[in-house]
């Protein structure tokens, strides 16, 4: 009878041990697959948005570069507020658009008077060459909270 405990004493720390490593060996090696990622564009070699919010004023940035052959680009980036749960609604009078004949695209635009909340910036770009159909990439900002 002494014997069995003793194996089952040892058999439960042999599992125990075998549960805690599992987990932290899993979280660092997701780390370092995640931070390898990148997505491959056709058209564009970059793009970024970035949302800065002081006080009640939001500052809306986008950026494109696009590869050698590209024509056109457009850009419409939209201030969205989150409402609940996976749901954002354009903020009203926060939407712009621009189009550039070039390679490279910019658009700067500021919206004043946020209620509190959480904000995101939504950049779509549509990129055009002259051999092949649209690009289209959708990015999001980082959230920005307003007390």
């Amino acid at each position: 009878m002494q014997i069995r405990k003793m194996l089952a004493a040892f058999v439960s720390v042999v599992m125990m041990c075998s549960v805690v490593s599992v987990p932290a060996f899993a979280v660092d090696e997701t780390q370092i697959v995640t931070d390898l990622v990148s997505p491959a564009y056709e058209y564009a070699t970059k793009t970024e948005n970035y949302l800065t919010i002081t006080s009640s004023t939001a500052d809306c940035k986008s950026l494109c570069n696009g590869m050698a052959g590209v024509t056109q680009i457009t850009v419409e980036h939209t201030l969205e507020k989150h409402w609940g749960l996976w749901i954002w609604n354009e903020v009203d009078g926060a939407s712009w658009t621009k189009t550039v004949y070039s390679d490279t695209i910019r658009l700067s635009n500021t919206k004043s008077g946020l209620d509190s909340g959480t904000y995101r910036l939504k950049s779509v770009f549509t990129l055009k060459s002259s051999s092949g159909e649209p690009e289209i990439i959708t990015i999001y900002s980082d959230e920005e909270t307003v007390g």
